[in-house]
């Protein structure tokens, strides 16, 4: 039971980033009007209603939902659609725009244009839609239609690319597999894709055996839903999480699903093997603070954006934390491994980057004598301003956390107490 110098503090947590886009791209083509609540309305999924609108789609946007009416479908864009800084907007939208009979250009912010997507571009043109790039970055000049048939992609590829070809399929004369060779990356991303589009009566059929997994298709679906609700968002809950189990402040969660797609949900137990207590309460999640214990080895292949959140944990755990298999973080907003490398080194952390994570040698912090670098990436700027409550230390960047968690810097005042 908490004590009065450590009540519980009860947090909401925000939509899921993952879903919300996903139901807005299927509520925007659904073919009765449908009503998306609660979702996530940061700057990434603001990017995806504005790119939407950019193709035809109609909709309203009220406090705690997004209102869609039917349309035909797309229509090619007139003017350059900006993806500001979404790789999943940019991603999902270049298999719609691919669809149609016209082109499309995509565009985005510095960072975005400087994330790859090759090997989705060249699926696109092995279907038949033109395709034009800065060697694999945005700008993309796309123009269709693609046709049915088989699309393969490399392994260890991003799942967005495979996400966005699924989406893209289900809506095309004909039928159609995706395929994806071993070793299959951030999997749980690809679930997430098949049960929001299951809401929406859309069926992709997956399968999987020694030789990767594959998604059978059906083409001449269309997307049909009146609600859908976005659940709450596990990649956002691990910062109230870590943040309380560093601060030694008893947390509960509310609004998470625990039997959801979302793959961060790992971070359950992946936290549990550092020492802290969490468990549910009906549908409540709690933590209870433990001294914390480096776990040794974490594979974060399926869940890497749990990386910054969990590498804030481990600078204060007793021993030494090795993080691996997720080297497509040095392709997110940032290199979010070198960045938190070097936000670490500021905080006297010892720490050692590989090419697919970093070793973090746990213990203690120091305060920062200059600005703690984030380069604009909320998930780096909200782990550093949660060990900035630790040591003292001035985190740039404030106003990013909004990309996932708006309310991020409000809930960790309420944390710190």
């Amino acid at each position: 039971m908490a004590t009065a110098s450590q009540r519980l503090i009860t947090l909401p947590v925000p939509g899921s980033k993952s879903v919300t886009h996903r139901a807005f791209l299927l509520g925007a083509l659904s073919t009765v009007p449908c009503r998306v609540e609660a979702p996530l309305m940061g700057a990434d999924c603001k990017s995806t209603l504005s790119v939407l609108r950019g193709l035809g789609a109609r909709f309203t946007v009220e406090k705690t939902a997004v209102c869609f009416e039917p349309i035909a479908d797309f229509t090619p864009a007139d003017a350059p659609l900006d993806c500001g800084n979404s790789g999943t907007t940019l991603r999902l939208v270049s298999g719609q725009v691919a669809r149609l009979a016209g082109r499309s250009t995509l565009v985005g912010d510095d960072s975005l244009s400087g994330r790859p997507n090759g090997p989705l571009l060249d699926a696109l043109r092995g279907a038949g839609a033109s395709v034009d790039s800065n060697d694999g970055t945005a700008p993309l000049d796309i123009a269709g239609p693609i046709r049915a048939g088989v699309f393969e992609l490399p392994p260890r590829v991003s799942s967005q690319y495979a996400s966005s070809l699924m989406l893209a399929a289900a809506l095309l004369d004909g039928d159609s597999v995706v395929v994806l060779p071993p070793p299959v990356a951030s999997r749980p991303y690809l679930d997430i894709t098949r049960e929001v589009a299951a809401a929406f009566g859309v069926t992709l059929d997956f399968a999987e055996g020694p030789g990767g997994l594959s998604a059978a298709i059906a083409g001449g679906q269309r997307p049909k839903a009146a609600r859908y609700a976005v659940e709450g968002d596990w990649s956002g809950a691990a910062f109230p999480l870590v943040a309380g189990a560093l601060l030694g402040r008893p947390v509960a969660l509310s609004g998470l699903r625990r039997d959801s797609a979302q793959g961060d949900r790992a971070v359950v137990d992946i936290m549990g093997r550092f020492g802290p207590r969490i468990t549910w309460r009906d549908d409540t999640l709690m933590l209870e603070p433990m001294p914390l214990k480096a776990p040794d080895v974490i594979d974060l292949g399926a869940t890497p954006d749990l990386f910054p959140a969990l590498v804030a944990l481990a600078a204060l755990a007793e021993g030494t934390t090795t993080f691996v298999g997720a080297p497509s973080l040095r392709h997110k907003e940032c290199d979010r491994i070198a960045a938190m490398a070097a936000g670490l080194t500021d905080f006297g952390v010892e720490c050692h980057e590989r090419p697919d994570g970093l070793v973090v040698v746990g213990g203690g912090l120091r305060a920062a004598d200059h600005i703690i670098q984030c380069h604009h990436d909320h998930r780096i700027h909200m782990a550093f301003s949660i060990l900035a409550r630790l040591a003292p230390a001035t985190v740039a960047d404030r106003g990013c956390e909004a990309v996932s968690y708006p309310d991020f810097h409000d809930h960790l005042e309420r944390i710190t107490g």
